[in-house]
């Protein structure tokens, strides 16, 4: 479960030439294309970003599970808690091989209005008992660094990521992640270069926006080699 190089799409990546990049990305070895939860480009507020529940669907469409699909990361505080269920998590879990991530979220890269104060931790319970979850074979993670995300993935054996950060944060995620049985997902980190490890674990690599001959350029040079 655990080695795995994979690919988080860019706001703009549906907006022009999405069939010609999505035909170069089935040339190359990726496990994972993730969509983030923004609704706001993170990059550039000006510019437009894709409603991310829309693009899971049409990509899953698309891929036909030859590449599998996530979410990096679904916010739990950026919505109403019965909207959230009914409207995003009820849906996704009813798609096969869906790696759902989950975070709380912060002001970092999207300026929010109003935050909800959902609990984490019974939205992990929803998705661990959802018989959708089990029977699809889909995958959860959380991300954080916090004592009480540490807790969560202890106690529900879940999968861990970090964005970016340092690589002693990450190595401290690993030594509680090497002592997990039967783990609800993979140990992640999301990156823009290549790092290596004596352990294996997911690479989620993160690109910017950009014209099609730079797109593909990019990713031959993450992807062409593993």
């Amino acid at each position: 479960m655990n080695k795995k190089n994979s690919l988080i799409l860019p706001p703009q990546f549906f907006e022009k030439d999405f069939e010609k990049k999505l035909s170069h990305i089935f040339k190359l070895s990726i496990d994972v294309l993730y969509l983030f939860d923004h609704f706001k480009n993170p990059i550039d507020a000006g510019k437009p970003t894709y409603k991310f529940m829309d693009k899971v669907f049409t990509l899953y469409e698309k891929v036909k599970n030859e590449i599998e699909i996530g979410v990096c990361v679904l916010n739990v505080n950026a919505r109403d808690s019965e909207i959230l269920i009914e409207d995003i998590i009820d849906p996704l879990l009813e798609l096969k091989n869906i790696n759902l991530g989950l975070g709380t979220g912060d002001n970092k890269y999207e300026k929010h209005d109003f935050i909800f104060n959902n609990d984490i931790e019974e939205i992990i319970k929803y998705i661990l008992n959802n018989n959708n979850f089990i029977s699809n074979n889909s995958t959860l993670f959380i991300g954080g660094n916090s004592q009480s995300k540490i807790d969560l993935f202890k106690k529900y054996n879940l999968g861990i990521n970090q964005w970016m950060g340092s690589d002693s944060d990450f190595l401290d995620k690993q030594n509680i992640y090497k002592n997990f049985t039967n783990p609800k997902g993979s140990l992640s980190r999301c990156v823009n270069v290549k790092k290596k490890y004596e352990f294996d674990y997911e690479q989620i690599f993160v690109v910017k926006d950009s014209n099609l001959k730079i797109f593909q350029e990019t990713i031959d040079n993450i992807f062409k080699n593993d």
